[in-house]
């Protein structure tokens, strides 16, 4: 019993560190609203996904950023690698689905209704995900698991 409890603390802690290193990316993209754009977007993609990897150590989670449909970054195992097309981020979104992975449709007019009762904006998303090796996992109590926090966040 005491092998369970130590392994569900551990996860628990795990869990918890890497939901904090996703909210503090994600109140950065909010402070830095006016990096979301075709020219700056890039640099705030890197940015958020350092935050989200190197959170509580250097390379100590993965990191999945895409600004507004355009700029990505993913970080993982201490290396980031760049992506996406720049010019979307300057247009504004309706996106559907989840944080790990949305939906983008169409260009919209910023501030125009979307469907669900939304309005069209500026969207980053963030995802982070952590692998958890248990110490006692040989007893069943808690297994070896990857941990995944995302989220979307609307900063137009």
């Amino acid at each position: 019993m005491m092998a369970g409890i130590i392994d569900f603390a551990r996860v628990y802690h795990d869990e918890i560190a890497l939901s904090s290193a996703v909210a503090a990316a994600s109140e950065y993209a909010l402070l830095n609203a006016a990096s979301v754009n075709s020219s700056a977007g890039a640099a705030l993609a890197a940015t958020l996904s350092g935050i989200v990897a190197n959170a509580n150590g250097a390379a100590w989670a993965g990191a999945t950023v895409t600004v507004n449909a355009g700029p990505t970054s993913a970080a993982s195992g201490g290396s980031t690698t760049a992506g996406g097309t720049a010019a979307n981020a300057n247009s504004c979104w309706c996106p559907t689905g989840s944080a790990g992975s949305p939906t983008w449709g169409s260009a919209a007019a910023c501030g125009s209704g979307c469907t669900g009762g939304s309005l069209a904006g500026k969207f980053v998303t963030i995802s982070g995900t952590r692998a958890f090796s248990a110490i006692f996992g040989k007893y069943g109590l808690i297994s070896s698991m990857t941990l995944h926090q995302g989220t979307m966040v609307q900063v137009q």
